[in-house]
């Protein structure tokens, strides 16, 4: 009985952490609702973006370095959730390791989960020549860290497309509604809100030979060490119309 009364406190516990985290203005992002779907080719210039909303606050958690620009906008229409990242990145890291390439690049990245515990969630990680690595995992409350991770999982219907430019790279995507529906994502009966986590991979190549591995994110999740893979990382994406 003690079991289980410790582990309800804890669902409570971290249910009432994210509640909070998610009602702070900033960690909330309104998806604009647009009448005409953006282009989704990797050039990240149709006019459509200018209607949305312009997420800049990024930062390094883990360090101490000035974190490089980086824009995030998303649009919706009743088909799907269209989204772009601008990103400023001096030095591009490109995996070419037929195992892990994408692993080894810099790269946006999304993340969404069904519930506030994390008892599923999915990730999807776009590097600079739109190669996408996708999981489907979970969270164990009482350990603290992630559970399961089954990286054979796939986004159905999504479309990615990347460029590189003079000052970095720009990743723009696109995710059916119906494949968000399909994994029960929304949070509400009105389908217009998303348990989001917003990062980035900012990878720079070393001369040996090796990668520096810095992480950025939109909601600081105050652990000691780089970790994308727990509630507090998530923040509120909302749906407007």
């Amino acid at each position: 009985m003690k079991n289980i009364l410790g582990l309800s406190a804890i669902m409570i516990g971290s249910l009432a952490a994210f509640q909070a985290v998610a009602g702070e203005a900033d960690n909330q992002y309104s998806v604009n609702f647009t009448q005409q779907a953006p282009v989704i080719d990797g050039k990240g210039l149709d006019t459509v973006w200018g209607s949305a909303q312009s997420l800049t606050d990024f930062s390094f958690p883990w360090r101490t370095d000035s974190a490089p620009a980086t824009e995030f906008k998303a649009l919706w229409d009743h088909d799907a959730i269209y989204f772009r990242y601008v990103l400023e990145d001096q030095h591009l890291a490109i995996g070419t390791d037929p195992k892990r390439a994408i692993l080894d690049s810099d790269r946006a990245e999304i993340f969404l989960a069904k519930d506030p515990q994390l008892t599923a969630y999915y990730t999807m990680e776009v590097d600079l020549k739109a190669r996408v690595f996708s999981a489907k995992a979970s969270y164990d409350l009482v350990k603290k860290k992630r559970a399961t991770l089954d990286s054979s999982w796939n986004w159905q219907g999504l479309v990615t497309k990347a460029s590189i430019t003079d000052n970095g790279y720009i990743v723009e995507g696109k995710l059916p509604i119906t494949t968000i529906t399909e994994l029960g994502l929304w949070q509400d009966e009105a389908q217009s809100e998303l348990l989001c986590a917003l990062m980035r991979a900012e990878f720079t190549p070393l001369k040996d030979g090796n990668i520096d591995m810095g992480w950025m994110t939109w909601v600081d999740p105050k652990t000691i060490k780089p970790n994308f893979h727990n509630p507090d990382t998530f923040g509120s994406c909302k749906l407007v119309k």
